[in-house]
Parts: structure tokens; C-alpha cells; sequence
């Protein structure tokens, strides 16, 4: 075999196992010496797939990113909650840290948010409407995928976090009636400020004042807009 065609096939498996030499941990916030739930911004346990999480991590704090599998093509893994404020503990898989070997140390954070808001993380925070938040960050030793008896690293260090207080608000219908639009929203929040944009990555522009009603009617003029409406607490 040639010295190139060597090179290649080491190539192609460095490129297939990209995890196997790297720190992984296991994804559970409950165990031997490990008692940290996640709360809503009252103190109530998150619990049910209303709620997700995921693990980020680096070998650098101001480089987090998620974790991904050991298997499965290194895919992400977020989970739902099980009940008192734990992940659900099935399906355990080891997550790994790309950039710190195995037995290393890594920047870790626990990331929890309101599945409403979106399938991930970024999504929810990028929607400015609270009910997301993060763990403080902490600094623990990971496993070692090559081990002859490979165990993920425990989430040793992780404390519990409370969510953002949410200011998203469910909506009950939209509709038209004649050259207007009918918006309607459920009750939560003392005002609600209803915001409109042409496209989703445009900002959303305020239309009004708040309002403690819980419906609006507003001509319908231009293209095609997006509504939503933002809880206040005060």
C-alpha cells in the first residue's frame, strides 16, 4: 500500500470517530453527589416536554457551544424534563467536548428553555421572550471514550438556575373581518404591547400603546404582516 493511500484511509477515519480521544460526560442533573433542578421564574420544577434542555461546553468559558454524541454522527442531544425539575435520565449517551481530550476539563453550562419558543436553545433566546436561562458555568473532569471500561464524566459542580421571567404570550385566534384583522390573546400579564413585522428577520415594530384588553382590531394595510403580542408585568 503506498504511503498516499495510508494517509488517505487515516483520514477518512479520523473523519468517522471525531470524538473518540475527546472529554465526554453524561447529561444528568441528578446523581451521587449531583442535585441540581431547573425552575420557571416562579420556583416551580420544570417538569413534562413543555420544557428542554441541553449541555454546552468548551475547553475556553467564552467559547460554549453544545455538546454533541459520542454516537449517532455527533448529533446534538436536547432533552425534555421528567418531573421535580431532572432531565429525563433514559437515553443516556455520552456527550463529548470537541476541543478538550479525554480525562480533560471543560467549561461546562446547563441550558434550559420554554419549548414553545422553539426546537433549540438559540431560537428561544433569539426571540427576546424570557422563559430561557443558563446555569452559572462550572469547571469539572470529563471521561475518556477509549477507556477499557469508558464512563462519562458527571456533571459535578452544576447548581441549579431559575428561567428568565417569559413574556410570551399564547394567542387565541387571528382573523379577518372585512379590511381589518381581529387579534385575540389569552390573559397572564397586567399590559400587552402587540408588535407586527413584514418579514421574521426583521425587527418587531410596537403598534400602539400597551393595552390591558385582550383583543385588538387593526386595518389591514400593505403586504402581508406578522403579529404577535408581548407580556408586561407592569
Amino acid at each position: 500500500m503506498s504511503l498516499q493511500s495510508m494517509c488517505s484511509i487515516l483520514i477518512a477515519l479520523a473523519s468517522a470517530c471525531p470524538a473518540l480521544g475527546q472529554a465526554n460526560f453524561s447529561f444528568r442533573n441528578f446523581g451521587i453527589g449531583l442535585n441540581a433542578p431547573v425552575f420557571d421564574s416562579q420556583g416551580v420544577p420544570l417538569a413534562g416536554t413543555n420544557y428542554l434542555a441541553e449541555l454546552w461546553g468548551a475547553a475556553a468559558p467564552d467559547s460554549l457551544k453544545p455538546l454533541v454524541l459520542l454516537e449517532n454522527g455527533g448529533a446534538r442531544l436536547i432533552k425534555p424534563f421528567w418531573t421535580d425539575g431532572y432531565v429525563i435520565p433514559t437515553g443516556d449517551s455520552a456527550l463529548v467536548v470537541p476541543d478538550v481530550p479525554g480525562y480533560g476539563w471543560a467549561w461546562l453550562q446547563m441550558r434550559a428553555w420554554d419549548a414553545k419558543l422553539g426546537p433549540t436553545y438559540e431560537e428561544a433566546e433569539a426571540r427576546g421572550l424570557g422563559s430561557y436561562g443558563e446555569s452559572p458555568l462550572f469547571y469539572t473532569k470529563g471521561g475518556y471514550a477509549q477507556d477499557q471500561f469508558p464512563e462519562p464524566g458527571p456533571l459535578i459542580g452544576l447548581q441549579s438556575f431559575r428561567l428568565r421571567p417569559g413574556s410570551a404570550v399564547l394567542m387565541r385566534s387571528i382573523s379577518r373581518q372585512g379590511d381589518q384583522v381581529v387579534i385575540e390573546w389569552n390573559p397572564g400579564f397586567k399590559r400587552y404591547q402587540l408588535q407586527q413585522t413584514s418579514l421574521l428577520v426583521d425587527p418587531w415594530e410596537d403598534m400602539g400603546q400597551p393595552t390591558t384588553a385582550l383583543a385588538i382590531t387593526n386595518p389591514i394595510m400593505g403586504g402581508a404582516r406578522f403579529y404577535r403580542v408581548v407580556g408586561l408585568s407592569e
